[in-house]
């Protein structure tokens, strides 16, 4: 059942072909959906993702991911904070670089990422249960084609 709170009106006759409107929707739809259902392992999205990032793609500054990923350094910094406060994530001095640190994941983080990983999946498939496999990939591919397009590089 929907939460009241997080209740969207159908669609105005009037936006209906507006992209950034359906697409922003449906980004709201989810992201709350996710943000919900993360709430129990205290964690939010944007936390999730940089559990992920530093997972696949680690170890690596504070820098580079924000860099790489476009969030602003305050942001990074809150967000790596409160992680490692939690014992999700650590700081490491870089060897080849004494002026940064690099991210590393702790057992906890590990854990709490798979388990955030299989609580988002969930949350994903019940936002695409009316969509066929197929309809999903061409969505998928359409989006990705759209974001790749105009993606701009960060100075």
């Amino acid at each position: 059942m929907p939460d009241p709170e997080q209740t969207f009106q159908p669609i105005p006759s009037s936006l209906a072909n507006n992209a950034g409107f359906l697409l922003n929707r449906t980004a709201r739809i989810i992201h709350q959906s996710a943000e919900r259902a993360l709430s129990v392992l205290n964690l939010s999205t944007r936390e999730l993702g940089i559990l992920r990032i530093v997972s696949s793609e680690g170890p690596l500054t504070q820098q580079s991911l924000g860099k790489k990923h476009n969030i602003d350094r305050t942001t990074v910094v809150q967000l790596i904070d409160a992680l490692e406060q939690r014992d999700l994530l650590t700081r490491v001095a870089n060897t080849a670089d004494r002026r940064s640190n690099l991210l590393y994941l702790t057992n906890r983080g590990k854990k709490t990422l798979a388990q955030g990983v299989k609580l988002a999946e969930k949350e994903q498939a019940k936002f695409l249960a009316p969509l066929h496999a197929s309809e999903w990939e061409a969505l998928r591919l359409t989006l990705s084609k759209l974001i790749e397009h105009h993606m701009v590089e960060p100075d």
